[in-house]
């Protein structure tokens, strides 16, 4: 039984699998949910409501997404031409498949038959020289057809030649297209990472100029503008651990500590008495005391009397007068409470420090004082007057250096913590000139009734306004907050001493602590400075201590 033997031509197609399409249509999707999520909110609102984020590690993701993108464009490139060598070999294979009808010929091949025991096989074409002849009988060998490159291949019917064309030609297209607007992504994502590093290193100085380019920002590049508006969201205070030292570690210099008298004196005229202590941290960071002008208030608006310009100013008392007036109107600006609302208090020693408006625009556009922000008004100020650079944007910083009651406690601790920060103060000038002293008097009950008044508990009743140690003895006893010699005292309690064993009381000081039946103090014009001493729960030279009530 004869059996026909029948070739198949094998023919190259290729297949594209368009991920650069599908690429496309996540990121259209992403950009188009981000932009609905972002119009919920004003892009203002929604950069302030994001200020609490962690922005380093927003930075840190879309560099890295940056970088992924810039690896998709560079594998779609690969992908790019591999397809055009692809498109190169469907075109030389697969084109004669696309003709109309047209007969296909083989110059070398031809019909042949093979005669075996009388019987004839009909065989595909043929190629003379394939033919072995053994015995005079003719023997089909099968045919090899040329070696090509078959990874992937198809078989397209005849019927379909038209539209398989055309299907190829359109896919071809699309991966194109894809790979070009992949590309376009990429390069974007790139330059927008690129942006931010060095925004950062800037502190983002044009992010904040409206809400409307903001907007069109977001419209713009879609989820990429909505990490970087989290990363424009310094408004939350991202710079403040600027400065070269904790608050409160430096110490005041001599010169500013003899200017003490007349901060205080000017201090009570422009109704700012508590914060003497804020003031001799400017004068300490603007001078350290030292000059004409030991508050650098030349150039300051109430100047009225010396020329406008640096160290214009000749005489220190004139200049500590109008530095204060020009700070107790920033107080004000800010709406200060007092001299422990730190946040209010940083903004108006910047609008110290900058003057021109800066604490309303600060207020307006950010709802306060942040370092990022003093940063972005500095530029602004440079660039709109010409000038290398604008003030001090780490003022704040800078000056809380010397600001001793940068980080107190709540009640009697309160009280304590005020009192260490003087510790070492020598002469008592500062709290007998708060008095109203001109010259030197006994200050161990001033100096309680001076750290009272800082932390707020003499404008409450807490504790009384007293320089005579028995008034302030007796002011406890009449209302029944009295501890008699024997008992172990807590934190804050005043304590009362007679040196000599007399029932007159002699001296008196502020309970820090007390551990393992030993009562530690602090203690102003002890040998005339603020001093830690320590005594025995039990010692004889204790009368007693004044409770507070909280």
């Amino acid at each position: 039984m004869s059996k026909d033997i029948k070739t198949r031509t094998v023919l190259k197609d290729v297949k594209t699998i368009d991920k650069a399409k599908v690429a496309a249509e996540h990121i259209h999707h992403a950009t188009i949910k981000s932009k609905e999520q972002c119009e919920e909110d004003t892009p203002h609102d929604y950069a302030v409501n994001k200020t609490s984020e962690n922005v380093p590690r927003y930075t840190k993701n879309i560099v890295v997404n940056a970088r992924v993108n810039e690896k998709r464009y560079r594998n779609h490139r690969k992908e790019k031409n591999a397809i055009k060598a692809l498109k190169k070999d469907y075109q030389n294979d697969v084109s004669p498949m696309f003709q109309q009808d047209r007969p296909i010929k083989a110059k070398t091949y031809k019909r042949c038959s093979v005669f075996t025991n009388n019987r004839t096989m009909k065989t595909g074409r043929t190629n003379k020289k394939d033919i072995k002849t053994i015995d005079n009988k003719e023997i089909k060998h099968f045919i090899k057809a040329p070696k090509k490159d078959t990874k992937v291949s198809i078989k397209i019917p005849s019927q379909n030649k038209n539209a398989a064309k055309q299907y190829a030609i359109q896919s071809m297209k699309k991966s194109k297209e894809s790979a070009s607007a992949m590309k376009q992504i990429a390069m974007k994502s790139s330059n927008y990472a690129k942006k931010i590093t060095k925004a950062t290193t800037s502190a983002f100085k044009k992010m904040f100029e409206s809400a409307k380019e903001v907007y069109l920002f977001i419209s713009a590049i879609g989820s990429v503008a909505c990490l970087l508006i989290l990363v424009i969201a310094l408004f939350g205070g991202i710079f403040m651990g600027g400065g070269s030292s904790s608050p409160g570690t430096a110490q005041l210099s001599q010169e500013v500590i003899a200017y003490t008298p007349l901060i205080q004196k000017y201090a009570n005229e422009f109704e700012i008495p508590l914060y003497v202590n804020a003031i001799q941290a400017i004068m300490m960071q603007e001078s350290g005391g030292k000059g004409n002008d030991p508050m650098q208030s030349s150039e300051c608006a109430f100047n009225t009397k010396y020329p406008n310009k640096s160290n214009g100013i000749t005489d220190p008392e004139y200049s500590i007068k109008v530095g204060i007036e020009n700070f107790a109107d920033c107080i004000k600006r800010a709406k200060c409470k007092d001299p422990f609302d730190i946040k209010n208090l940083s903004l108006a020693w910047q609008g110290y420090n900058y003057g021109n408006g800066y604490i309303e625009w600060a207020v307006k556009n950010f709802g306060g004082y942040s370092q990022g922000n003093a940063q972005v008004f500095s530029e602004e100020q440079a660039i709109k007057l010409g000038w290398s650079s604008y003030g001090d944007p780490e003022y704040v910083p800078h000056v809380m250096r010397y600001y001793q009651f940068a980080q107190l406690g709540t009640g009697n601790s309160q009280l304590v913590n005020v009192a260490l920060t003087q510790l070492g103060n020598k002469g008592g000038i500062l709290y007998w000139s708060w008095w109203g002293y001109s010259s030197r008097v006994e200050w161990c009950a001033i100096f309680i009734s001076w750290c009272s008044e800082q932390c707020g508990m003499l404008q409450d009743g807490s504790i009384p306004k007293f320089e005579n140690v028995t008034v302030g003895m007796n002011w406890f006893k009449e209302r029944n907050q009295w501890l008699t010699q024997g008992s172990v005292p807590s934190e804050g309690m005043i304590i009362f001493f007679d040196w000599n064993n007399d029932h007159h009381c002699d001296h008196v000081g502020i309970v820090e602590k007390t551990v393992n039946d030993v009562v530690y103090t602090i203690e102003g014009n002890s040998n005339d400075e603020v001093r830690r001493n320590t005594y025995s729960v039990n010692s004889n030279v204790i009368m007693g201590y004044g409770t507070i009530k909280k």
